[in-house]
Order: C-alpha cells, then sequence, then structure tokens
C-alpha cells in the first residue's frame, strides 16, 4: 500500500497539517499517525481511510490509489484549526468533563434555536442514577 502512505504524506503537507494534528482528529497517538504515513502500520481500517480523507479535503478513492482525482466530498468540508482544536480539547476531558460540555451546549443549542422559550423549571422522573449523580456533581461545581 506504498500509494495510500505516500497520499497520507502528500495531503498532510499540502494541508500544511502535523502529525499532531493528524492524531488529534483520528484520537489516536502522534506516532500511531506516523505509522499509518510510514506504512509501518499495513491493515488501515476503513474507518481511519475515510477519516483521513475527510481531513484531507479528498475522497477515500484517491488516497488508496484507485482515482487519481482528488475531489472533495460533497457532505462535509475538513475542521478548520478552531474546530480541531475544539476537539482536541473535547477529547482530553474526563466524562464528566465531557457531559458538562454536551450539556451546556445542549443549553445554547437550545436557547439558539428557540430564543421564545423560556425554561421555568424542569422535572423528569426519567433520569438513571448515574445521570442524577451527574447533574449533581455539575450543580456542585457551579
Amino acid at each position: 500500500m506504498p500509494v495510500l502512505n505516500d497520499r497520507i504524506k502528500a495531503r498532510r503537507i499540502a494541508l500544511n497539517l502535523t502529525l499532531q494534528d493528524v492524531a488529534d482528529f483520528l484520537g489516536v497517538k502522534e506516532a500511531t499517525a506516523q505509522r499509518y504515513e510510514s506504512g509501518e502500520i499495513k491493515n488501515i481500517k476503513h474507518e481511519i481511510v475515510a477519516s483521513l480523507a475527510e481531513l484531507f479535503k479528498c475522497t477515500p478513492a484517491y488516497l488508496m490509489g484507485w482515482s487519481d482525482e482528488i475531489s472533495e466530498p460533497s457532505k462535509r468540508s475538513a475542521l478548520s484549526s478552531s474546530e480541531m482544536q475544539l476537539l482536541k480539547k473535547f477529547n482530553s476531558l474526563d466524562e464528566k468533563g465531557k457531559h458538562t460540555v454536551n450539556t451546556v451546549l445542549d443549553m445554547e443549542y437550545n436557547r439558539i434555536q428557540k430564543p421564545y422559550l423560556e425554561v421555568v423549571a424542569a422535572h423528569n422522573e426519567d433520569y438513571s442514577e448515574e445521570q442524577i449523580k451527574l447533574m449533581q456533581e455539575d450543580l456542585d461545581d457551579l
């Protein structure tokens, strides 16, 4: 698979990305990203190839050497550097931190989507003990 390895490196360099940027996007260590690029890892999972194609603004077929066209996928463009930094920070959080970020994100999303709604009180008896514990920890932190 030298074509795949060469194209991974070429696209990374063309987009001015570091191995650490690639690793952060994939959620792996920098050494693993380097091993994908060098060919040390022979059988790269198709999910990884698809993620690399998204990051590198090309198609998986291009990375695999099945096509010489670097056409961008129409579904999504690659993440901006600020989005990559947010993703990196989010991935470094523990479960409590991720829960807190998701809670705040949901509140802000709902505020923007439905600005005419105002929450007066919320009652729900369907929460699991784990969810109640996480909510209480969030409240304690505030």
